[in-house]
């Protein structure tokens, strides 16, 4: 199973769940995704049997797309634009339907 991943600056990228190691007491976890500078990830969604991924910015701006569109990457990768966002707009969700 694959989970999508969405930045605050409009970056989405897909990776598979195997790609992070389980975590027991006291773990410090893992980079889940390279980020820009003040970038922060906003949301993720499990991919699951979905044909579509939304994305919807705080200004009310929203973009479905297909799920196959969304390239897989390892954890490391920053990802790719899912959407051109305006003057002081911010993604604020992702789902994936």
């Amino acid at each position: 199973m694959d989970v999508v991943l969405v930045t605050k600056n409009g970056m989405i990228k897909r990776t598979s769940v195997d790609e992070f190691r389980l975590q027991g007491r006291g773990g410090g976890g893992v980079a889940a995704m390279g980020l820009a500078e003040g970038d922060a990830i906003v949301g993720a969604a499990p991919m699951g049997s979905a044909s579509a991924v939304m994305v919807v910015t705080q200004k009310g701006t929203a973009i479905r797309f297909s799920a196959e569109e969304v390239r897989q990457m390892g954890r490391g990768a920053q990802g790719t634009r899912a959407i051109r966002l305006q003057e002081g707009d911010q993604v604020v969700a992702v789902v994936a339907v």
